[in-house]
C-alpha cells in the first residue's frame, strides 16, 4: 500500500513513492543537454514532473504506463504543484498493488446496478424485454459492465464509471420524457442501458485505464453496435424497424460527426439520448475539475482540453453568501 498519494502532496514535501508514468516527453535544452516533462498518476489524480540530465538516461528504460519509483521534491511552478525528480526506476509488477493506481467510484456499485435494473423492469415492449434479458443474462458481460470505466480521461474515468454514467443517463432521459411525453420510454430505457456498452471492450484497466487494441482500432460506438446487433440477431421475430432504431441510437448518441458519431440523430428518442449523454459527460467533467482545484485558492482552472475553455473554480461563493446573510 502506498504511503503518499498525489492528492495529499504539498509544496516542499520530499517524495519517495511509486506512481504510474502516464506521460513522458524528452526535450533538448538550449545548451544541448536533455530534460523530460512527465506526468505521474495514481488513483487520486495526476501531477506534472520534470527530470533533468541525470535522470533522463533512467527514463530511456521505462515506458508510458509503467509503474516507477520516484524520489524527488514537490515545488510550485506556474501556480501548479510539480515534482522535481531526483531519481527514477521501474517497479516490478510483483511489487504493485493495483488498488493504489486505479480510481474507483465512490458510490455503492450494488446500489447503482439495482437502480439500472429498476429501469429495466419498466420496459413493456416484449421485443425490448427479450433484448435486455439476453444482455443481463450474459454474466461475463455484466461482470465487466459493473467494473468498466466510462473513459480514459474525459469523464467518469474510474472503475464503475460506465455504470454510474449509464444510471445518470437513464435518470436524465426519464425526466426529459416527462416533458416530451410522446417519446417512447421503452426505447429510451433500452438504448440508455446499451448505448455505451462498447466501452466494456474499449478499455483495459490493469495498472491504469488505457485503450485496448480493439478500442484503438474500432472505438466503443462501433464495438457497441456490433455487440447489440449480435444480441438482436439471436432473438426470433425481432422487428426490423425496432432493430434499426436501437442500433441507430447507439451509432448516433455522440450527436455530431466531429464528436465521433457515424450517424446524426434522426428521431426524437435518439436526440434525447444524445443530449442526456452529452449533458452527463460535460457536467462530470466540470464537477471533477472543481474537485481537483478544491483548496487551491484559484479563480480559474487551467484550459480544459475536452471542454475547450477555462472553468470558474472559485470556492468562496457560498461563504460570501453566508457572510452577506449574516450582515443583513
Amino acid at each position: 500500500m502506498k504511503s503518499q498519494y498525489i492528492e495529499e502532496l504539498k509544496s516542499g514535501q520530499v517524495v519517495k513513492e511509486n506512481f504510474i508514468l502516464s506521460r513522458k516527453i524528452l526535450r533538448e535544452k538550449k545548451d544541448g543537454g536533455m530534460y523530460a516533462m512527465l506526468e505521474l498518476s495514481d488513483r487520486t489524480g495526476s501531477i506534472e514532473a520534470v527530470a533533468w540530465d541525470n535522470v533522463v538516461e533512467s527514463l530511456r528504460s521505462v515506458s508510458t504506463g509503467d509503474v516507477v519509483f520516484v524520489a524527488g521534491t514537490v515545488n510550485e511552478y506556474n501556480n501548479r504543484l510539480q515534482i522535481v525528480v531526483q531519481s527514477l526506476r521501474r517497479t516490478n509488477d510483483a511489487d504493485i498493488d493495483p488498488k493504489d493506481f486505479l480510481p474507483e467510484t465512490e458510490e455503492d456499485t450494488d446500489k447503482v446496478f439495482e437502480e439500472i435494473v429498476t429501469y429495466r423492469k419498466k420496459v413493456k415492449d416484449p421485443h425490448l424485454i427479450s433484448l435486455l434479458d439476453v444482455f443481463f443474462k450474459d454474466t461475463r458481460l455484466i461482470t465487466q459492465f459493473k467494473v468498466a470505466p466510462a473513459a480514459k480521461r474525459a469523464h467518469h474515468a474510474y472503475l464503475g464509471g460506465l455504470m454510474v454514467h449509464t444510471r445518470n443517463v437513464l435518470d436524465l432521459t426519464e425526466h426529459i420524457a416527462q416533458v416530451y411525453t410522446s417519446a417512447n420510454r421503452d426505447l429510451l430505457i433500452t438504448a440508455g442501458i446499451l448505448h455505451d456498452i462498447g466501452k466494456v471492450y474499449e478499455y483495459q484497466y490493469i495498472k491504469s485505464i488505457d485503450f485496448s487494441t480493439e478500442g484503438r482500432m474500432l472505438g466503443h460506438v462501433v464495438i457497441g453496435y456490433e455487440l447489440v446487433a449480435r444480441l438482436i440477431q439471436g432473438i426470433p421475430d425481432f422487428p426490423d424497424i425496432l432493430r434499426c432504431k436501437v442500433l441507430h441510437m447507439i451509432l448516433s448518441h455522440h450527436g455530431e460527426f466531429e464528436w465521433g458519431a457515424p450517424k446524426l440523430p434522426v428521431f426524437v428518442e435518439a436526440l434525447i439520448l444524445h443530449f442526456a449523454d452529452n449533458l452527463d459527460s460535460k457536467v462530470a467533467m466540470m464537477t471533477e475539475t472543481l474537485k481537483k482545484y478544491k483548496g487551491h485558492d484559484r479563480e480559474w482552472s487551467d484550459f480544459h482540453p475536452f471542454l475547450e475553455r477555462e472553468l470558474y473554480v472559485r470556492e468562496d461563493d457560498d461563504e460570501q453568501t453566508k457572510h452577506d446573510e449574516v450582515e443583513r
